[in-house]
């Protein structure tokens, strides 16, 4: 048996503790029997991590295009988000390499949307007012 004498807030306390168990203990303060229960704490919780394999996306996954890989696409993507504003060809016209097919309005400036080969052009996808997303399909080109 232990005994421990405490002063809390001035007043004096003379605890005895008579059986500790895992969760309760059997104590005298200043002569009056107790049974206190407690509550071991546990380990600490571990927040749970997600690992994940870092992988590259395929070039056709990709929305970002180097010029390489757009000329090889034939497809004539939009380079970031924005509002088409012109349509400079045609269905049917032939376009070269870096001719300007389309304008288009981002962060308040008029970007040219060039051609990323030759070709004929099979397909015009947007309309001048239409908003597109980066990546998104403005033209089709058909090999000439």
């Amino acid at each position: 048996m232990k005994t421990y004498k405490l002063n809390i807030k001035g007043k004096e306390y003379t605890v005895e503790i008579e059986n500790i168990g895992d969760d309760s203990a059997q104590l005298k303060c200043n002569g009056v029997s107790y049974t206190v229960a407690y509550e071991i704490p546990g380990p600490p919780v571990k927040t749970p991590t997600l690992a994940r394999k870092v992988t590259v996306p395929d070039v056709a996954e990709r929305k970002t295009f180097s010029p390489r890989d757009a000329a090889a696409s034939n497809n004539i993507k939009a380079p970031i988000p924005g509002l088409i504003t012109q349509i400079l060809v045609a269905t049917g016209d032939r376009v070269k390499m870096g001719q300007t097919v389309a304008k288009m309005e981002a962060m308040k400036m008029e970007n040219n949307i060039l051609a990323s080969a030759d070709g004929l052009i099979k397909k015009i996808g947007v309309k001048v007012g239409d908003s597109v997303l980066e990546g998104d399909v403005l033209m089709t080109l058909e090999d000439a």
